[in-house]
This record gives C-alpha cells, sequence and structure tokens, in this order.
C-alpha cells in the first residue's frame, strides 16, 4: 500500500496501539499493518461480533493482546516484552451515556489508566514517539457552529467529557 506523505514512516517499526479493539483503534492497526508496521495492539474485548475489529479480523494482522490500561505492571512488562518504537493511545470508556451509570470506572480508565500508559512510554527507552488521542468532548461544550480550538476550556457536563479534559491534561508534565 502506497499513501503519499506516509512511504516507509512506519515499514519495519514496531508500533503498539492501546485500544485497537475499538472502532478507530481497529482502523488505525489495519492501516498501519498494510504501510509495513508491526502492530502490537492491547485493549480489551471487543464489545460486539459486529464491531470493526472482528469483521475486519484486526486479531489475525497483528500481535493481539488483552489487558486493562489501568494495570501499570502489566502495561510496563507488555512495554518492556516488545519494545515499541511508536506508541497511540486510544483506548477509553469511550461511551457518554455510560459514564452517568459507571463515572468511577470512566475516569479510573481514561485518567488514571492513561497515566499508567505514560509512566511505560517514559520506562520504555525504545519509544520515541507517543501519540495520545482524544476526543472533541474535551472541550467543555458551549454549543457552537465552529469546531473547537485548542485554546478552548477542557473538560464538560458529564463524566466522559470531564474525564477525556483531565485526560489531556496530563500530557504536558510527561516528557
Amino acid at each position: 500500500m502506497s499513501v503519499d506523505g506516509f512511504d516507509n514512516i512506519y515499514k519495519g517499526k514496531r508500533v503498539l496501539v492501546t485500544g485497537h479493539t475499538g472502532f478507530k483503534g481497529s482502523w488505525l492497526s489495519i492501516w498501519l499493518h498494510e504501510l509495513g508496521a508491526e502492530v502490537i495492539g492491547v485493549a480489551l474485548e471487543p464489545y460486539s461480533e459486529r464491531d470493526n475489529y472482528v469483521l475486519s479480523d484486526v486479531g489475525s494482522r497483528i500481535t493481539d493482546l488483552r489487558g486493562d490500561i489501568r494495570n501499570g505492571r502489566l502495561m510496563k512488562e507488555i512495554f518492556e516484552k516488545y519494545q515499541p518504537q511508536i506508541v497511540f493511545h486510544l483506548a477509553a470508556q469511550p461511551l457518554v451515556r455510560l459514564s452517568y451509570e459507571i463515572p468511577v470506572e470512566t475516569y479510573e480508565t481514561n485518567v488514571m489508566g492513561t497515566i499508567q500508559i505514560l509512566e511505560a512510554i517514559r520506562a520504555t527507552k525504545s519509544v520515541k514517539v507517543g501519540v495520545m488521542i482524544t476526543t472533541d468532548k474535551c472541550y467543555e461544550n458551549k454549543e457552537q457552529i465552529w469546531g473547537y480550538r485548542e485554546n478552548e476550556p477542557m473538560g464538560g457536563y458529564d463524566p466522559y467529557s470531564s474525564s477525556k479534559g483531565a485526560e489531556t491534561s496530563l500530557n504536558s508534565p510527561f516528557p
């Protein structure tokens, strides 16, 4: 596969993707695999048999691991074993409605889970780049007609949005 601007950037690189069983993570894993990356995915089980991860058979194309990002010991073990060069962090509790039902788990996953990933990145010398993926929900919802800008206030009125705003603020203190 040749994609203008991406030729050989990922070819032969060890790339770890958290949340590879989710919608965005499964597509990213496919794309990276097609670009020649050695993809290591870490995630919980997919939600259903109709998920893109299952329908596209992502697990057969990559090193497919199950694990909870809140488990710092497990994350460090995975990073030590696979020595990724690039990390894409997409794992999250991604559902606004569910965040009202399980607010503590939402914060634990989206905030503390991200801290565990950032710590694993910091402790793994092979990692050259960490890309932390978030959502527009990390910004305070002002019902504007234009898109959000990075200088807009973080946070939101539901546990999911608030947790994603907090998660985004974690990136600055980690080198």
